[in-house]
């Protein structure tokens, strides 16, 4: 019996890294253009990010290849810095309609442990990326 398809999507990850870093990679311009939505033949052009409840949040990637363009972009559901970012995701591009995406991070013995829920449309064609994603969070903290 495989997952149901309506089974939210969840990702664990573990970071060398306190949890007020690993939040702040979520939130702050600079820091999510190194790693959130970047592939290897693309990158954040502009990233726009009104951290409040109901705020909105804008991300442009431009893959290099095609030059072609593509928007992320939602609103912020939950925030409770370095704990809890709960947030809407849009991508018109890659599926059709609304994704939450839920993040929890808690510190743990060597860093923090963070755990990624995706809820709604998407979450069966995401796991890869995010996986991908995080893996490329990871790196860019080495380097901060």
């Amino acid at each position: 019996m495989g997952i149901p398809e309506n089974a939210p999507l969840l990702i664990t990850y573990n970071f060398l890294a306190p949890p007020e870093v690993v939040f702040d990679a979520w939130v702050k311009p600079d820091l999510v253009r190194k790693w959130l939505f970047v592939g290897p033949a693309s990158e954040i052009i502009n990233a726009e990010i009104d951290l409040k409840a109901e705020g909105k949040y804008s991300l442009l990637e431009l893959e290099k290849s095609t030059n072609e363009q593509i928007d992320y972009y939602g609103e912020y559901i939950e925030i409770d810095r370095p704990n809890k970012l709960v947030f809407s995701l849009f991508v018109p591009k890659h599926f059709p309609g609304e994704s939450i995406i839920t993040v929890h991070i808690e510190p743990d013995d060597e860093g923090c442990k963070l755990s990624l829920v995706q809820t709604g449309d998407a979450k069966g064609i995401t796991r890869e990326s995010w996986q991908k994603m995080l893996e490329q969070l990871k790196l860019s903290l080495e380097t901060w």
